[in-house]
């Protein structure tokens, strides 16, 4: 088996068309999603934003584990946690060559210990296309890789991190609608200024006699201000009511997310000349999303464990499987995933194959999430039918935030808090869950 795992840094679900996203343009990602296994349910263990690839993670009192660790984590609740192995030593000892390819910007690199080749693949200003440092490199890497029994190429990727690299005739093509409205605006307001004119003018104009010329002067239109991009969003608190940077916001965003769709299309292209598409498994998978003022912060600003930041995209493609097509419904976590690759290389991992083949409808009963920033720390776990956050410390500027309770699946943006409601649902879940952090 090799496999190829493009790993995003920060990616939510609700952005891609796989995901129900009909208004963002994402072809060649739905086509991924048409050839393999997409699962709706996959929920970020650490979503810090740091280690998005497998490495050995902190140890006690150093740090969280970081999200791809093969370690052993503090939830056991699932096949992928507490493995008793490292993932990229235990590759190497079975003879598998591990390839880390940073297509990344040089202040987002994380340790990068344990690979066998690390390859940098950074975007250049000169370059047309984010794309072309990668698509530089994959052809002479893949043909090397020709004569190696086994290889694992992980691809860490920070295209959709800000500050986005958009196009501006992609951008156009999400604000035409908007351009519109104010041309609409724009003309209406002219009318309505024409009409006041006229009716104002002096009655004495109309004695005038029918040779008498009248010249006007009409001044050339003043040319409209081009509707730019917000490349470069900051971090934070942002103003829900101000929907004017909402719309700005969210459509920078689709236009970003397209950029990288069409890239992905030209690096699947080189997959499929080298017929990696029979020989070869792909992952899709993202280290953790990215809030985008859904509850008043945009980035990583706050621990708050919203499905925007933890619930990620996780789409595998097998070489002739027959299960394309298939969505999981089941809830998933990185350390499965670790698990899965563990079992395609032949060692003691099962990971996510029994829901991939349909053996099986669940691995876990639940799955928890942890996040620490700055001062303050929040745990959630989610269930089928419910989540519960549940802050921890919090930071010393912030109004007190009490746990919240969500009813999944029908609270798809998790704004209805139901705790008060559903009291003994809420304390059980938060004794599961300050038994599964503390184990």
């Amino acid at each position: 088996m090799n496999v190829v795992v493009l790993a995003l840094r920060a990616c939510p679900v609700s952005a891609l068309g796989p995901y129900g996203n009909e208004a963002v343009g994402t072809p060649h990602l739905d086509r991924l999603a048409a050839e393999g296994v997409v699962f709706d349910r996959h929920i970020a263990a650490h979503p810090n934003g740091s280690n998005p690839s497998p490495q050995p993670p902190p140890r006690s009192g150093e740090g969280e584990p970081n999200l791809f660790s093969s370690s052993p984590l503090p939830f056991g609740e699932g096949p992928g946690e507490g493995l008793p192995f490292d993932l990229l030593p235990l590759l190497t000892s079975r003879g598998v060559r591990t390839v880390l390819i940073r297509h990344t910007r040089e202040e987002n690199d994380t340790p990068a210990a344990g690979w066998d080749e690390v390859l940098p693949a950074r975007p250049d200003p000169a370059d047309r296309a984010p794309a072309d440092a990668l698509l530089r490199l994959l052809p002479a890497l893949f043909d090397r890789l020709a004569a190696v029994p086994a290889w694992l190429v992980w691809i860490e990727i920070d295209t959709l991190l800000p500050p986005w690299d958009v196009p501006q005739e992609v951008f156009e093509a999400y604000v035409e609608d908007l351009i519109a409205d104010e041309e609409e605006l724009s003309e209406t307001e002219e009318d309505e200024d024409t009409d006041d004119e006229a009716d104002g003018e002096d009655e004495t104009e109309e004695e005038e006699t029918e040779d008498e010329e009248v010249e006007e002067e009409i001044a050339p239109p003043e040319p409209a201000e081009p509707v730019l991009p917000w490349r470069d969003p900051p971090t934070g608190w942002f103003d829900t009511a101000d929907l004017a940077s909402w719309e700005l916001l969210h459509r920078s965003y689709a236009a970003a997310v397209t950029s990288f769709d069409a890239d992905l299309g030209r690096i699947f292209e080189v997959f499929r000349a080298r017929k990696l598409d029979e020989t070869a498994a792909w992952v899709f998978t993202a280290d953790r999303g990215y809030p985008l003022g859904e509850h008043g912060i945009v980035g990583l600003h706050r621990p708050w464990l919203y499905d925007e930041l933890v619930h990620l995209p996780l789409i595998v493609r097998l070489p002739h499987a027959a299960e394309e097509g298939r969505r999981v419904d089941a809830l998933t976590q990185p350390a499965d995933l670790t698990a899965t690759l563990a079992g395609w290389f032949g060692a003691d991992g099962v990971g996510l194959q029994p829901l991939i083949s349909g053996d099986v409808e669940s691995l876990r009963a639940f799955a928890v999430s942890t996040l620490t920033l700055g001062p303050a720390t929040e745990w959630a776990i989610r269930t089928p039918d419910w989540t519960l956050l549940l802050p921890v410390t919090q930071h010393p500027d912030d109004d007190p935030r009490p746990p919240l309770l969500f009813a999944k699946p029908d609270d798809v943006w998790e704004v209805f808090d139901v705790r008060s409601q559903f009291p003994e649902v809420a304390e059980e879940l938060e004794a599961k869950l300050r038994a599964a952090v503390s184990s």
